[in-house]
């Protein structure tokens, strides 16, 4: 039987994770993912009632701090404990498309090991993912296809290594884009507002 995979942000953070699998869970109608509940806000979902929020004074479901005895709504503890903004989440490279799967078989004691660690030393050495764009990436390539072994010149490898070059610099992108939507946020200083007691 097939299993629907889709994706679910995390109510905090914002990140895209796969569901279903463990890394991300409902509680009360709002997705969570593991780092959020478990690491940075262990909150008992199950300890909520009620009343105004002593933050944002709005009547709506108020959950108790991990570490005091405290209560706040769910807006104002992504607020003071991960950030919040109006600005558009950007795409997540969670989003992305698959990177590419190495096109030879790899067995142990093989000639196509040997070709795996071959092509990730010439990449180490050659590309820059980190400063070339997509374009630049393929003209290094393209110079050099003189000095490289017959087997990175088919078709199938270059085709392969177009993929991973979009895949590469697109996730820089991205995670650029992410690290400044995070940096833009409204931030609290993630501690109880009342006692300043932190989450953990």
């Amino acid at each position: 039987m097939s299993t629907n995979f889709e994706n679910q942000s995390c109510y905090f953070c914002d990140e895209i994770y796969l569901y279903p699998s463990s890394l991300i869970t409902n509680r009360i109608d709002i997705w969570i993912c593991y780092s959020c509940e478990d690491m940075r806000l262990p909150i008992n979902y199950n300890e909520r009632e009620n009343g105004e929020c002593c933050v944002c004074f709005e009547e709506t479901t108020l959950i108790k701090l991990p570490t005091c005895n405290h209560k706040l709504c769910l807006k104002c503890c992504k607020t003071i404990y991960f950030g919040s903004t109006t600005n558009e989440r950007p795409i997540h490279w969670r989003e992305m498309i698959e990177y590419p799967d190495w096109p030879y078989e790899l067995n142990e004691d093989d000639s196509e090991e040997m070709k795996y660690d071959e092509y990730i030393e010439f990449e180490t050495k050659y590309f820059d993912i980190e400063k070339n764009s997509y374009n630049e990436l393929i003209t290094i390539r393209n110079n050099l296809i003189t000095e490289r072994p017959h087997w990175m010149n088919t078709e199938k490898f270059i085709n392969y290594e177009n993929i991973s070059f979009r895949y590469h610099t697109e996730f820089v992108k991205l995670d650029k884009e992410w690290e400044e939507y995070n940096k833009n946020k409204t931030k609290g200083n993630g501690t109880c507002p009342l006692c300043r007691i932190p989450p953990i």
